[in-house]
């Protein structure tokens, strides 16, 4: 790490400011947490006024960043926040806030290790899908068929479609610890591409489909970054039309209307009725939530509406639990294969130690090392033997 007065002022000024931006913080608040005026504070973002070390400690403080992440020589920041429409609802404002800064550092976290591991991401991104008058239902079942084929999924179930966005599309996929009640986020940016964001607090299969809706805003809506909600309850009209859209594409994309209503028929044809079994066959199968297949039936008419709500009464999901393994998942973004593998090369190339590597991607530093040790262990004995063969 350099001493502040190594880094170039103006870059470290930007740094600073990009780093009030993503913690949606004031020019005059940041500078009366550090007792100067704002002026003061606009020159110290301009690269005009170097900033003293004590003033560096609070601002990072402040910002809730490390003075690591602001002084190292090839740390990255990209601003993403500006492309953010926040929520004037002073509790969501702040959870919003904390989500952003979460997907600022992952997206400058992983550009710094690909530059300094000469490894870029390449994309190519297929043109944007614009949403014209008429049925949006349809137009999302459209797409999703058409993403499909070129994809070249067929009909058939995704396993797993966080690896899918991340090596087919080229999309920056984090799994990483948000606010409860935000579902994920996309952003796009020109120099480092399109990013998805879904809570690691959230079971496998609502991740799955948080990444499918924010795949939606990708294809049709790729230069306004979104924050996606549990709730989904959006008072901007034309906000809350791209909103049911997207949640029609996820629906349609993980479960295709017409491979749902082939393994309906089958089972009606070889056993005469619809049965809770096959009800989490289907769960099972296609790597969805038990709400999310039933809905699906509801919505495509197989099932009548509010069976869901019944089946939940009567414990459907204890009876989901007694059958068969609940996915709760304990996966983050260090454990995608892309990262895993640039974070132990950086560190078996001493570009970044345990702890450098542990403050870029808030994790525990311990398991950090364990994950690191275990990796670069066999990362050498499959060496050894390859050079050997």
């Amino acid at each position: 790490m350099l001493h502040f007065n190594q880094l170039n002022p103006i870059e470290l000024g930007k740094r600073l400011q990009v780093a009030r931006n993503n913690a949606g913080i004031t020019q005059e608040t940041a500078a009366q947490a550090i007792r100067l005026k704002r002026p003061s504070l606009v020159a110290i973002e301009q690269g005009k006024r170097r900033v003293k070390p004590e003033e560096l400690t609070e601002l990072a403080s402040l910002y809730q960043m490390s003075c690591s992440s602001l002084l190292r020589k090839d740390a990255v920041s990209v601003d993403v926040k500006p492309q953010f429409r926040l929520t004037p609802t002073h509790t969501k404002k702040k959870d919003e806030q904390k989500a952003v800064r979460a997907l600022q550092k992952l997206i400058s976290s992983y550009v710094e290790l690909e530059q300094k591991l000469h490894k870029p991401l390449h994309f190519n991104y297929p043109p944007e899908y614009p949403l014209t008058k008429g049925h949006i239902a349809e137009q999302a079942e459209d797409l999703a068929l058409q993403v499909r084929h070129s994809l070249g999924l067929g009909l058939s179930p995704i396993s797993n479609i966080l690896t899918l966005i991340q090596n087919e599309l080229q999309i920056r996929l984090f799994v990483h610890p948000l606010p409860s009640k935000i579902s994920g986020i996309f952003a796009y940016h020109a120099e480092v591409g399109a990013c998805i964001i879904v809570n690691d607090k959230h079971p496998e299969t609502r991740q799955a489909m948080s990444a499918a809706h924010e795949l939606a805003h990708f294809y049709t809506r790729r230069h306004f970054s979104e924050i996606s909600w549990a709730d989904n309850e959006q008072n901007d009209e034309e906000h809350a039309l791209h909103e049911r859209f997207a949640n029609l594409f996820a629906m349609s994309f993980l479960m295709p209307a017409s491979a749902i209503r082939r393994y309906y028929q089958n089972i009606i044809k070889e056993h005469g009725q619809f049965t809770a079994s096959d009800l989490l066959f289907l769960k099972s199968h296609f790597y969805v939530s038990l709400e999310a297949i039933a809905r699906r039936l509801e919505y495509l008419g197989l099932l009548p509406k509010g069976t869901f709500e019944i089946l939940k009464q009567r414990g459907i999901y204890q009876l989901s639990k007694e059958m068969m393994v609940e996915s709760s998942s304990n996966y983050h973004t260090l454990e995608i294969p892309r990262y895993i593998l640039l974070a132990v090369t950086a560190h078996q190339q001493e570009l970044f130690s345990e702890g450098q590597l542990a403050d870029m991607f808030d994790l525990d530093r311990i398991e950090v090392r364990k994950k690191i040790d275990e990796l670069s262990y066999l990362f050498d004995e499959i060496q050894d033997a390859l050079h050997a063969a």
